[in-house]
């Protein structure tokens, strides 16, 4: 009670799913949190990007990414970055509503963040560095 939490955001389904399905709201993870408007996007390392409300914890969505993870979202220039470790680069709206993502295949997995300077975003998958920018 005296630790400064503001809100909390995980724990077991209750009740659990017949029939399968997720028995907790929020697993593991080994990334950092992006920040924006509001909103935070958290990733789970089974696959899974959340968006939920930066002030309460409301969860507003999630999104089966179906591939475990070990990036980080990230957010830049209006669009959120989740990368995932069958290569694949999911690009998302931003926004309280989930939209259906792009997706870009970069064939090796993606276990960092992306990063952008000066309006070029660069993406490493271990193997390769992508430079991908606006024509």
């Amino acid at each position: 009670k005296d630790s400064g939490l503001v809100w909390h955001f995980g724990g077991p389904v209750v009740p659990k799913p017949e029939g399968g399905g997720r028995v907790f709201l929020f697993g593991r993870s080994v990334s950092t949190v992006a920040i924006h408007d509001g909103l935070v996007y958290a990733a789970e390392k089974a696959g899974f990007l959340n968006c939920l409300d930066a002030r309460t914890g409301k969860k507003y969505w999630e999104y089966d990414l179906k591939a475990e993870t070990w990036s980080s979202p990230f957010y830049v220039d209006g669009k959120v970055y989740m990368g995932t470790d069958d290569g694949n680069m999911y690009v998302f709206r931003p926004g309280k509503e989930l939209k259906k993502p792009v997706k870009m295949d970069l064939e090796e997995a993606l276990q960092s963040p992306p990063m952008a300077v000066n309006g070029v975003l660069y993406v490493s998958n271990g193997f390769n560095l992508f430079a991908i920018a606006a024509k």
